[in-house]
């Protein structure tokens, strides 16, 4: 990840993270303020509406028991029979279930002797005005009264065409009231709506009603969207001028820091002439280019050293930048043993000299006692036979191609014991003849792919006459064992090991084999000596023989 993306990713994200946490703080805060101020008013608006019914209703019994020549006798007793409850003593009661039109109907009763001496019947239009006061209640606030049957005793603002003891009213906040459990908050209504519910207890005389006093949640957050709403507009408008000036100070961070990488990429790619002086506000950046401009002229120094070195120019006078400076002391002992080098490269061509003249001794000596074994029989016979028989013209013949053959048969021992070429061409060459000495002796298709180095080759006396002999005694096998008709030979010197590939289309050999053990093993050994390593593959028309040498190991 870029330093500028992380940058601008973690300063606005932790603006994102401060400004959340405050806009959600003061959210909830103001969530709570308003819930509680608004279960506070409607809470002194229940408790106001509750007083002025009880008062009411108190007032209304008083004057009916002071005036009971103003009882009115709307129902007789059979009506009274319909109530689910039993009228037995003095005292209000509700008579809404006899009411025709479902509205809130209140009845006076004053009972003698178990008998009911007079009745006064109240209708609610009273009450439902105190209940339709709206005043601080909004534009869904609600006050209605609930019996114990869960029906509706006051008409409905919602449903007002609605008789209001058709309406249940079984309620979470009614059963709370009902089981006294006074937990004002917020619940659904008889609507089904979340509501803010305050709800108490009216007990007046027989009556026993539940007082509820509400407000739609919707209405109450308004604010609380519009708040939020702000809040949104407020984070966002931080948010982008915290990203411009992320970017912006970014800019000021990443651009000198680009130009110090571009620097660092032209050093590796051999660019050291341009420098890094520019100044920014930053001290630590500067000191960073500061710091580069001496590594690029201590790394120049190193460099100029090293191609002086490359080119065999000791005299230089180069020294480290300190003691610490692991480069400069490695350029200066490298320097060291480049001299050294050199001079055992003198005395190692010397003693090669040495070595190969008194090999060339030793294997003429050897040489003359083959060509003494092998073709002094020969001569001797040739001599026998001239003088013994009378000599012909087809004798003649006979005697000149036994002596081609005796002919050939030195050279071909000579070039078997110790190819003249080897010394003085290498060994590439020295194959590259012997090659043609078999393409033209036999039908084979051989052909060699020589890919070693003529100069600075690291292959010494021992590698090459070790990789003629192993190439001889593979050729040998595929000539006289495989019958082979095609033959590639492919050597590639590396910087640190010779690669030797050989291929015939013969018809395979096992390298156990006992006809043709002892070539094998005698390949092994070579390879096993130079501390190489060998794999044979002899598929029929498809032999294959890989060979690599350590050059170092010469």
């Amino acid at each position: 990840m870029h330093i500028k993306t992380w940058f601008i990713i973690t300063i606005n994200s932790l603006l994102l993270v401060v400004v959340i946490s405050l806009s959600t703080s003061f959210y909830h805060l103001f969530e709570d303020i308003i819930e509680e101020r608004i279960l506070s008013q409607l809470s002194s608006i229940e408790r106001l509406k509750r007083r002025q019914i009880e008062e009411y209703l108190h007032s209304e019994w008083f004057h009916f028991m002071e005036n009971t020549e103003d009882s009115t006798n709307e129902f007789n007793l059979k009506d009274l029979s319909r109530l689910p409850f039993v009228i037995d003593r003095s005292g209000i009661y509700d008579l809404t279930p006899l009411s025709n039109n479902g509205n809130l109907l209140i009845g006076l009763v004053k009972v003698q002797n178990d008998s009911i001496t007079s009745l006064k019947t109240l209708s609610g239009k009273y009450i439902q005005q105190i209940l339709l006061e709206r005043t601080g209640m909004g534009e869904t606030g609600e006050t209605y009264l609930v019996g114990q049957d869960y029906r509706l005793r006051s008409i409905s603002r919602f449903y007002k065409t609605q008789a209001p003891f058709s309406i249940i009213a079984k309620t979470k906040s009614v059963l709370n009231t009902f089981n006294q459990i006074l937990k004002q908050g917020i619940y659904k209504d008889y609507r089904g709506v979340w509501v803010y519910s305050v709800y108490e207890p009216l007990k007046v005389s027989n009556l026993h009603w539940a007082i509820l006093t509400e407000m739609d949640v919707t209405e109450v957050i308004l604010p609380l969207q519009r708040m939020k709403t702000k809040l949104l507009y407020i984070a966002s408008g931080i948010l982008i001028v915290a990203l411009i000036c992320g970017i912006l100070f970014s800019q000021l961070v990443t651009r000198p820091l680009k130009n110090v990488t571009h620097r660092l990429l032209g050093m590796t790619k051999g660019n050291y002439e341009a420098c890094t002086n520019k100044k920014t506000a930053f001290t630590e950046i500067n000191d960073i280019c500061k710091a580069l401009n001496s590594l690029n002229k201590s790394l120049s120094g190193a460099i100029d050293f090293s191609h002086e070195i490359g080119e065999m120019k000791f005299d230089s006078d180069y020294s480290p930048q300190t003691e610490e400076d692991v480069l400069g002391n490695s350029l200066i002992k490298m320097k060291d043993k480049l001299i050294e080098y050199q001079q055992k490269l003198t005395q190692a061509n010397t003693t090669k000299k040495r070595i190969l003249i008194e090999g060339q001794e030793t294997e003429r000596k050897r040489l003359a006692q083959e060509l003494h074994d092998g073709i002094g029989p020969l001569l001797t016979s040739l001599r026998f036979f001239v003088e013994n028989m009378t000599i012909s013209l087809d004798e003649k013949e006979k005697m000149k191609l036994l002596i081609d053959n005796t002919i050939a048969e030195t050279r071909r021992m000579t070039y078997a014991l110790m190819p003249p070429s080897l010394v003085d061409f290498g060994v590439g060459e020295t194959l590259k003849t012997f090659v043609n000495l078999i393409r033209t002796s036999t039908n084979i298709n051989i052909k060699l792919d020589d890919n070693l180095l003529k100069e600075q080759t690291k292959i010494n006396d021992h590698i090459a006459i070790s990789i003629f002999r192993i190439s001889q005694e593979l050729i040998n096998n595929s000539v006289k064992h495989a019958q082979a008709s095609k033959i590639r030979i492919s050597m590639t010197e590396f910087e640190d090991h010779l690669s030797i590939f050989y291929f015939d289309d013969g018809r395979g050999y096992n390298e156990t084999a006992a006809t043709i053990g002892a070539g094998i093993i005698n390949i092994k050994e070579r390879v096993e000596i130079l501390n190489g390593f060998i794999i044979f593959d002899c598929k029929p028309k498809n032999s294959v023989v890989e060979i690599e040498i350590p050059l170092s190991h010469g």
